[in-house]
């Protein structure tokens, strides 16, 4: 079994600070300083995983989902974290897509959002590169290289199933303009997490630092019932 490791497990924690101050204090995508982390012991849960949009109790903003149009996945390629040519369109075949965007250099929402996908493989199972591929797609190609990301990685527990990309900067922006994820100014991206089906052109846009199970939930609403699953592949 593999563990996260101390920083992504720190990343984790720091996750629900930062939820409050990345999902809707200050100027919109604008990245703020991470708050302190809770006390010891705390769950690293990163926000409310129930209730309706809006302010929580303590007058943070939640995580918000809303259905994504005009997303289009490339048949564009990229490279992946051993450095092999890699199609995101390849990726996206009769399979849910959940990507998110980050940078190895990132100080902030990166490192957690990472961890987060680190825990939504656990919450899986199964599922994970068999139903459901996970791609994080760089922010910053020039600085990250393959070999960047797959360090990058390692500290989050990579399992296959899930994809670091990076490549030639004019073939990553075109990627992150038609998936609504390019920032004109990286360090102020916002916290966005895209699940879908490309063959049905039907998109989730989850904005804001939403802890494993809350996207575990978005991906399995594009899945079909396992009863339906196993029929399909049964024939009958």
């Amino acid at each position: 079994m593999r563990f996260l490791s101390l920083g992504a497990s720190k990343a984790l924690v720091l996750a629900g600070a930062l939820a409050a101050a990345s999902c809707g204090r200050g100027a919109p995508g604008e990245h703020a300083a991470p708050a302190p982390a809770g006390p010891p012991g705390r769950p690293p849960d990163v926000a409310a995983a129930a209730g309706p949009p809006g302010l929580s109790a303590d007058g943070a903003a939640e995580v918000r989902a809303s259905p994504a149009t005009g997303v289009e996945v490339l048949d564009e390629e990229l490279v992946d974290q051993d450095g092999r040519p890699v199609r995101l369109r390849e990726l996206a075949r009769d399979r849910v897509l959940a990507v998110n965007f980050i940078f190895t250099t990132c100080t902030t929402i990166c490192s957690p959002m990472t961890a987060i996908f680190g825990r939504l493989q656990a919450e899986l199972g199964g599922a994970l590169d068999r139903d459901v591929r996970l791609v994080s797609i760089s922010l910053d190609p020039a600085m990250d290289t393959p070999e960047r990301l797959n360090a990058y990685a390692e500290k989050f527990g990579r399992r296959k199933g899930w994809s670091f990309l990076t490549g030639r900067r004019e073939r990553v922006n075109r990627v992150l303009d038609a998936l609504g994820g390019r920032a004109p100014i990286k360090e102020r991206h916002a916290p966005i997490t895209l699940i879908g089906r490309e063959a049905e052109g039907r998109w989730t846009r989850v904005e804001g630092i939403a802890p494993p199970g809350r996207l575990a939930d978005e991906v399995r609403a594009f899945l079909p019932p396992r009863g339906a699953a196993a029929r399909s592949v049964g024939g009958g």
